[in-house]
């Protein structure tokens, strides 16, 4: 809907068969982005990928090593490019001690020399991201599109909550960094699209994964019975 290429994507709760003729499509095609999770970070072979774009940060170094190796592999060439968000800045200190040295991007001045569609001058240049004619256009679209795709609307809300607790989930000293007191969870909700109220999102997932547990527990006593049974 939004670009003018084939997007793929890849994550370990996808069925054998549909993860080997998604890496394969992927390698055929000139131009195209994957999706993919941390469980593709490493052992892939893709040739003449030219970019990797890391939207949630890595761990520890070596897992960045590892993502941004899809490119430039045998000699080629490659860009990589790291979201951070200005409390975690601190991340590329940790980067540079693994001797990885990282280079500010100036997006903004670049989506300024951008003309938006059905415009024909420059979009005013803007101090503040979040304010960027470019951002506000593209989150209006998108808010647009899961207000009335509920499926879409659900698994956003699934995804946000996700998203925090693999949040919390960052080890050793990168906790000091990666903390979730320190993020303004609706500025999150709002990338994930969502209206909602972080509090009402997370009270819905909570709901869920209490039944969840609830389900998994009478699984479990269910296997056990039937063990004491047999044995």
């Amino acid at each position: 809907m939004f670009l003018g290429c084939q997007t793929f994507r890849l994550h370990g709760n996808m069925e054998h068969e549909d993860r080997r003729s998604t890496f394969q499509a992927f390698k055929t095609e000139k131009y195209a982005l994957l999706l993919s999770t941390d469980d593709f970070a490493r052992g892939l072979d893709f040739p003449k990928v030219r970019c990797i774009i890391q939207y949630d940060s890595p761990g520890e170094a070596t897992e960045y090593v590892h993502r941004v190796g899809r490119t430039a592999c045998l000699g080629e060439r490659g860009e990589s490019l790291l979201f951070l968000q200005p409390v975690e800045i601190d991340y590329l200190q940790d980067l540079e001690k693994h001797g990885v040295s990282l280079a500010e991007y100036p997006l903004l001045k670049v989506m300024d020399n951008f003309t938006l569609h059905g415009q024909n001058k420059q979009v005013k240049k803007s101090i503040f991201m979040d304010l960027h004619p470019w951002v506000l256009c593209l989150q209006k679209a998108l808010e647009s599109f899961i207000i009335f795709k509920p499926k879409m609307n659900e698994l956003a809300r699934k995804g946000f909550c996700s998203w925090v607790r693999a949040y919390t989930a960052h080890r050793g000293e990168l906790k000091r960094i990666f903390m979730i007191k320190k993020l303004h969870l609706g500025h999150v909700a709002e990338s994930f699209a969502l209206k909602q109220q972080p509090s009402l999102v997370g009270q819905s997932f909570q709901k869920q994964n209490k039944k969840r547990k609830r389900f998994e527990k009478k699984s479990g006593l269910s296997k056990k019975r039937k063990v004491a049974r047999v044995t």
